[in-house]
């Protein structure tokens, strides 16, 4: 057992207390319109004060922050700023929106904003400091994702979006990595190709029909290769599973992942007109985190790749775990070649594509649990 791998999720608080809001209790959500709108946009509404203050830079701040490991900066999300007396049928339709208020705000946007909850809410927000948010779906269209924030005063919901700004940011990534798999897999997917993975090397994961696998020179038995070779001025995408025995949690050090990142890919994936291989762009630092992948603890890290001739290059996402009951450390990555293009939803699709996998034993306790 991993004993010393300990993971401390955070969910976003959902409570009863917010009982409705306006707009949200459609008894018939067929009757809705389809939410719209561009891949990664929020819109956002909230009293143009608290907009262009505080409050807002920390909103700016958690959504519009540059994604780590983009060779251009591109931000998380498209954040959308709307007067809430200017709020029309077209915007409602929206496919992300967040709502902000405080009740310390008695201008005539923050008493517009109220409205937007129940007497029982209003009391319930006045009263607990530490509801400040709330996520809910298919208010004004269907398909949409909304979030409520909100606290008895501007100080407070700060304070809580501080402490909690990667969480409530977590909603709407997560709501994105949704539509990007149900986009992915809409015109099915590989499933022989699957189950040879399955049986070859006892992990599982959802390879869109565009993918091919890759063959390679000479037979690797822990090395596979996934590819979407664009056309031209289409983007060229990888993804990358390699595993080897796991002997040590010194691997799980920045610079053991990268070791073992450097001695794989550098190795297989190659260039032979001119000689090159897969190396990093030390242009700019990695960035790491500790996440939970699919209830493991894993380490994931963001960065540049490029060939060593520097004839190609782009950003990479990467997760390192170990499966236990194999006693296999696992390295998997996607990587983007789209030059002079944004990259910001490759990345995305790629996050999407890696999140599908599960060890053989995962899978077997799915596959159980569902019968």
């Amino acid at each position: 057992m991993l004993t010393y791998l300990r993971f401390f999720f955070f969910t976003i608080l959902i409570a009863a207390g917010l009982a409705s809001c306006e707009g949200s209790g459609s008894s018939n959500e067929s009757s809705l319109p389809s939410a719209r709108g561009a891949a990664g946009e929020i819109i956002l509404v909230m009293d143009s004060t608290s907009w262009r203050g505080e409050l807002g830079n920390e909103l700016r701040e958690i959504f519009m922050q540059d994604v780590p490991g983009l060779p251009q900066p591109e931000p998380y999300f498209d954040l959308r700023y709307v007067n809430p007396f200017k709020l029309n049928d077209v915007l409602r339709s929206a496919k992300n929106m967040i709502f902000v208020t405080t009740l310390d705000n008695r201008s005539a946007s923050g008493e517009r904003m109220r409205r937007f909850f129940t007497d029982n809410s209003l009391t319930r927000i006045e009263s607990d400091s530490t509801f400040f948010s709330y996520p809910i779906s298919n208010v004004f269209a269907r398909g949409q994702k909304n979030l409520y924030l909100f606290g008895v005063s501007e100080d407070v919901l700060l304070e809580n979006l501080s402490v909690n700004h990667k969480q409530v940011r977590q909603h709407f990534s997560d709501t994105e990595r949704n539509r990007s798999l149900e986009a992915l897999y809409k015109s099915g997917e590989q499933r022989a190709l699957e189950r040879d993975l399955l049986e070859d090397h006892n992990f599982y994961l959802r390879i869109p029909q565009d993918y091919d696998l890759v063959p390679l020179e000479d037979s690797i038995e822990q090395f596979v290769w996934l590819r979407q070779l664009g056309q031209a001025g289409e983007p060229d995408v990888s993804i990358i599973v390699t595993y080897q025995e796991y002997t040590s949690e010194d691997i799980f050090q920045p610079e053991g992942i990268m070791q073992f990142r450097e001695s794989t890919l550098g190795k297989y994936i190659v260039d032979d007109n001119p000689p090159a291989y897969m190396t990093i762009q030390e242009i700019e630092p990695i960035v790491y985190d500790t996440i939970n992948f699919d209830g493991k603890f894993a380490i994931e890290a963001r960065g540049l790749w490029k060939l060593s001739n520097i004839t190609m290059g782009g950003p990479f996402l990467s997760y390192a775990f170990v499966d236990e009951a194999l006693n296999r450390f696992y390295y998997i990555e996607g990587y983007v070649y789209y030059p002079g293009k944004n990259k910001r939803t490759e990345i995305r699709e790629v996050e999407t594509i890696l999140r599908t996998f599960k060890t053989e034993a995962e899978l077997q306790a799915k596959q159980s649990a569902s019968k």
